[in-house]
């Protein structure tokens, strides 16, 4: 089926308005049955304190952390219990804890002198270094992750920490230390100096996009990279607070869980949303998810959340290939694609290398010890041989490396420029990202030879491959919002993009020449030859414009690809 995309500005607001009812204050998902204690996040129209912990405790109910940032609570209660609490009318949400986990696969392949990844290269950050100087001097980077380990690539010059503050989320663990590997491996990608791989002996240094950069290490995933909702909202919330103390702009989420709801409704949303308002950058990893056709979507509205939220920067994963060219780049085929669920934004906003990335070795962590063929051997990045030397760097794949390659170049960018706004930062990004022409891509899965085919339509790659050089040399302003458009079939085979559909008020795309839909998202994606008549754009295939699950009100099953445990094991090949 051949798809044409027209726009229109829309002039109402689609900004949710909370129901009053007690029925509607309760989570779609949320099981109210039986008398076993469940934890539930509840959101109130004042900031509660002892008299709405007491009404809790009337229905059986134990308090177990106050979430400030969103006027909210976690409890312990009777899921029978929460029919009765919802007719409380200080009570505006009641919601499930939900299950979060890091969003990064691991790719147990051995490498026997293979290519490096080559990922902050391809991205243009050692013509940010060069050129402009730009190093991420100055700026904090919040990662919620599972922690950050004082690792040497993750050191200042002089052999001093860069992690400014550290605290711990996880109820009952005090410790910032990364027992999965994974925050610290984001660090890396974000701002690895590679100390461990600079000098004539090294044929590769393995760096990072913004090696001065400050971490802010947030600890919210486990040994097992599991978390909860109320867990990173608690880490967003501290960043918040901290964000003058530490000049945070950006927060690096790697992490993610089925969306369950409207954005507007979701209570994780609402807190990234919030911090992206206070004036921080958020980047979040769109999921790895692009390979699900268990609804016959073909990956299609598989974008996780909170990357499901319009304000947010959503980043899906590229495969280099093992080459410095970004000529022969394909999306990974796990890369969760859009529209989202519900709500039907365009996602992801752009894509960066995701696919084989070399960060560093946490060693004695979970993903270390779990994963030993992910570590890189030292005879990969150097001469001769070096094949008694123990590994420092380990190699990951997923969308949660491809958004600490974005949340690097927003640091570069506020280096250079601290005045600039979230959605300057975000606008910038996705006009200057190099866009691609009409294309499909195959890959065949080693392990199990299914065959996966995408496309580079608006939905896979959004608005193109991260360019840090031409993000760092844009100087396009705006005083409006770059909030990602919603997306909708109009009946005769064509999409149509919608925009001020949230309540945003004026939205900087499509309103001037500068910041029009055909240069931000690409001429040969989006429009063909610039005329809506245009036939040469093809947009996925025909199932998922006729999908019922993509465009309707329900949910997807949730269900894993037969092969996803596959996905984990070995990413794509190069």
């Amino acid at each position: 089926m051949t798809l044409r995309l027209t726009l229109v500005m829309a002039l109402t607001s689609a900004a949710h308005v909370l129901a009053a009812s007690p029925g509607e204050k309760l989570a779609r998902d949320l099981d109210t049955s039986g008398s076993a204690n469940i934890h539930v996040i509840v959101q109130y129209n004042v900031a509660p304190g002892h008299e709405q912990h007491a009404r809790v405790a009337a229905h059986g109910g134990k308090l177990e952390r106050e979430l400030s940032l969103i006027q909210g609570a976690v409890y312990s209660i009777p899921a029978d219990r929460l029919t009765a609490l919802a007719e409380d009318s200080e009570v505006v949400r009641i919601a499930p804890d939900h299950v979060v986990s890091g969003l990064g696969s691991t790719a147990a392949v051995p490498y026997n002198g293979a290519p490096c990844d080559y990922g902050w290269m391809t991205v243009g950050a050692d013509t940010a270094s060069n050129a402009y100087h730009a190093t991420g001097s100055g700026v904090g980077v919040a990662v919620i992750d599972s922690g950050i380990d004082n690792l040497t690539d993750l050191q200042n010059a002089s052999g001093g920490t860069r992690i400014v503050y550290a605290e711990s989320f996880i109820p009952g663990d005090f410790t910032t230390g990364d027992a999965y590997g994974h925050g610290s491996h984001v660090a890396g990608i974000i701002g690895g100096t590679g100390a461990n791989s600079t000098g004539s002996q090294y044929t590769y240094t393995v760096r990072g996009i913004a090696p001065a950069v400050n971490f802010i290490n947030l600890r919210v995933l486990d040994a097992n990279g599991q978390s909860n909702d109320s867990t990173v909202i608690a880490a967003i919330g501290r960043a918040i607070l901290l964000k003058n103390w530490y000049n945070i702009g950006v927060i690096n989420l790697s992490l993610g869980r089925p969306v369950t709801e409207s954005c507007s409704r979701d209570l994780l949303c609402q807190a990234v949303q919030m911090a992206w308002q206070a004036g921080i950058v958020v980047v979040v990893a769109a999921g790895n998810d692009g390979r699900d056709n268990s609804a016959g979507t073909n990956g299609y509205g598989t974008i996780t959340a909170p990357g499901n939220n319009p304000y947010v920067i959503t980043v899906g994963a590229m495969n280099t290939r093992g080459t410095l060219s970004e000529s022969d780049d394909r999306i990974a085929s796990y890369s969760s694609k859009g529209p989202t669920l519900l709500d039907h934004y365009a996602k992801p906003d752009l894509v960066a290398p995701g696919n084989l990335i070399f960060s560093v070795r946490d060693p004695g962590s979970t993903l270390d010890t779990t994963y030993p063929a992910n570590q890189v051997p030292v005879s990969v990045y150097a001469k001769g041989n070096h094949n008694g030397n123990a590994a420092v760097y380990f190699n990951l794949s997923g969308t949660s490396m491809a958004a600490p390659m974005v949340s690097g170049a927003a640091a570069l960018m506020l280096q250079l420029d601290g005045a600039i706004s979230p959605d300057e930062v975000k606008a910038r990004l996705m006009k200057t990202a190099t866009k691609f022409p009409q294309t499909t891509w195959t890959i065949t899965d080693p392990t199990t030879g299914n065959e996966y085919v995408d496309e580079s339509d608006i939905f896979t790659v959004g608005a193109g491959y991260l360019s840090i050089p031409d993000a760092l040399l844009s100087q396009d302003v705006l005083t409006s919002s770059a909030i990602s458009p919603t997306a909708a079939p109009n009946g005769s085979g064509n999409i149509t993009l919608s925009f001020n559909s949230v309540g945003a008020g004026s939205v900087v795309w499509g309103t001037s020449v500068v910041w029009g839909t055909s240069v931000v998202w690409g001429t040969s994606v989006v429009w063909g030859t610039a005329a809506v008549s245009s036939t040469s754009v093809v947009w996925g295939t025909g199932t998922v414009w006729s999908s019922s699950v993509v465009w309707g009100t329900s949910m997807l099953a949730n269900t894993s690809s037969p092969d996803k445990s596959t996905i984990v094991a070995n990413g794509d090949p190069w």
